[in-house]
């Protein structure tokens, strides 16, 4: 598996801020001047790689992520598997993923319905992860069913050949396409790999604010969570439209998880300090902000946008650091902020820990 080359573009530009090489902590945000608190530092429309979890779609806005408090969203639409708060979202949701991405969802949808839903089990803690060798021989060795099963797409658009001519398709690329649509489904899995193979495809030029994240070599928690990436993988192949078949590929789901794995944002409900999770989300522009747990950046959701603001009077050249914990994780004690923070994999070293 070849694995997609970082660019030499595609970090924020601000007034406000640069972005910077830290001796620690990877890449961070530093003011380019003094800060009055209040002042909005940075807003970041570029929702790239998400999933809303399957068991709130009926609930959550898809476009807007508005929560209802636990109410079914009255518009609907079956056929995508999503369910809007409003015609103005459903006609956002409808532009942005165009007939392709309907195409796409609609395939999705019905390979899903009826059947077993695997994205709930738990995982059991401290399992291994698999290293980069096992993650490359992973991909590798599903590469021939994946020859296959392309060959069995592409004959769907050839004019049927008898069995055994030169270029037709046979009992063993059909075997293979009807292996793929038999694997377990993990619902969640899919989708997000459907939301970044669509931003990809409508976004091209702009690619390269996903590839410029910090890279996580082993983003998967075991070896199962790998196999299930590689399941989705192939079923992809055998169910999306031709014209997203040339982005389904191995190279592009590891970038996926590879760059999701550390830069995500937790799409939570807005009323209640977080208590309910939704999704996640990959903003890239908003993805150097640093975590402390006594930040000097607040951060707030506003629909599919993240708006950054000081928390108080920041001095040029200070880092601006946000907290990744949700509103109640934050008033907890070091070892438990910890120990939650770790699932970024990192160990916070902030003034706030230290003094602790």
């Amino acid at each position: 598996m070849k694995v997609d080359d970082p660019p030499s573009t595609g970090l924020p530009c601000s007034s406000n801020f640069e972005v910077r090489q830290t001796a620690f902590a990877g890449r961070a945000v530093f003011a380019s001047h003094a800060i009055p608190a209040g002042t909005t530092i940075w807003r970041s429309e570029d929702l790239s790689l998400s999933v809303l979890l399957r068991e709130y779609r009926r609930e959550v806005c898809g476009y807007c992520f508005r929560y209802e408090n636990g109410r079914d969203l009255a518009l609907r639409d079956k056929n995508v598997g999503y369910a809007f708060c409003s015609g103005m979202c459903r006609a956002g949701w409808m532009k942005d993923n165009g007939e392709v991405g309907v195409q796409a969802w609609s395939a999705v949808e019905k390979w899903t319905k009826g059947r077993k839903n695997e994205d709930s089990d738990m995982v059991e803690p401290d399992l291994p992860r698999p290293t980069p060798k096992e993650i490359i021989q992973g991909w590798e060795g599903v590469a021939g069913q994946a020859v296959l099963i392309q060959i069995a797409r592409e004959g769907e658009r050839e004019k049927p050949r008898r069995d055994g001519e030169e270029g037709g398709v046979r009992k063993q690329h059909k075997r293979a396409l009807q292996k793929a649509l038999q694997q377990p489904i993990a619902a969640d899995v899919m989708s997000f790999c459907v939301n970044g193979i669509l931003w990809r495809h409508h976004h091209a030029a702009e690619w390269n604010r996903v590839l410029a994240l910090a890279i996580d070599e082993t983003p998967y928690h075991s070896a199962d969570e790998l196999q299930t990436f590689i399941n989705t993988y192939l079923t992809l192949l055998a169910i999306l439209p031709f014209p997203l078949l040339y982005l389904v590929t191995p190279e592009t789901m590891f970038t996926l998880s590879s760059r999701d794995s550390h830069n995500s944002f937790g799409i939570r409900s807005l009323e209640d300090e977080g208590s309910e999770f939704f999704g996640f989300g990959c903003w890239p522009g908003a993805s150097y902000f640093n975590h402390s747990c006594n930040p000097n950046v607040e951060k707030q959701r506003q629909g599919r946008a993240w708006t950054f603001t000081a928390g108080r009077d920041i001095a040029r050249g200070d880092e601006l650091c946000i907290t990744y914990l949700s509103g109640e994780e934050r008033k907890l004690g070091r070892e438990e902020r910890m120990a939650r923070l770790r699932n970024w994999g990192f160990d916070c070293n902030c003034d706030r820990c230290a003094m602790a």
